[in-house]
């Protein structure tokens, strides 16, 4: 098993993407097809793309956004 490193720029871009994923603001394509790049190969961002995920479903289900 390969281990993949992040530079700190990376990782922070990442997270802000995927806060506003969280939040159910806009996320362009790109950033989502990147987000889908490292979240294949990088399990601690698969975890946080999952768990905005569900912060927006649930989000969405008490009518917040």
């Amino acid at each position: 098993m390969t281990v993949r490193l992040l530079t700190t720029e990376t990782r922070r871009r990442l997270e802000e993407v995927i806060e506003r994923l969280g939040k159910g603001e806009e996320v362009s394509l790109k950033e989502r097809i990147q987000l889908k790049k490292y979240a294949t190969h990088i399990p601690f961002i698969a975890g946080k793309v999952t768990q905005a995920l569900r912060k927006q479903e649930s989000l969405n289900a008490d009518g917040l956004i």
